[in-house]
């Protein structure tokens, strides 16, 4: 026998024992816990009509709007993936954990960086573009 059926055997015989003894009350006593069930009855149900609609609605809607602008606010920042965009920021890694090439060259990935930095043509110096005025180096003869 499980639990479930030792539970239904214990409520079957508690309803039997309580109808056994309320059979056997006073008929002003049955009146009296009659008007208290009746009572605490309205009670519950006069609660369950401050619970509707008027409130529920614009609670709904606050919550729903509250929830849009916390969204918004996220997507904004651009906390989402580009849509073009395969991985995110923080995934700089799955291409290489994905692919089957040896891993072991990532071991030295700083070597190969400095390596690949060094094939990089030399930059040309920028063009000096400022303009003298001094006198000294002037080689018009002219002052000023």
């Amino acid at each position: 026998m499980n639990e479930q059926e030792m539970d239904d055997i214990f409520a079957k015989h508690a309803r039997d024992v309580f109808l056994a003894s309320a059979g056997s009350l006073d008929p002003k006593v049955l009146a009296r816990l009659s008007e208290a069930r009746r009572q605490a009855v309205d009670a519950v149900e006069g609660s369950r009509t401050g619970f509707s609609l008027t409130w529920r609605i614009p609670a709904s809607a606050l919550a729903l709007a509250f929830v849009g602008v916390i969204g918004g606010a996220l997507w904004s920042e651009g906390s989402a993936p580009a849509p073009g965009s395969s991985f995110t920021a923080a995934n700089t890694d799955a291409p290489m954990m994905m692919a089957s090439d040896n891993l072991d060259m990532y071991a030295d990935m700083d070597f190969y960086q400095w390596l690949a930095a060094q094939d990089q043509p030399a930059q040309a110096p920028a063009a000096d573009t400022s303009v003298d005025d001094s006198d000294d180096d002037d080689d018009t003869g002219v002052g000023g």
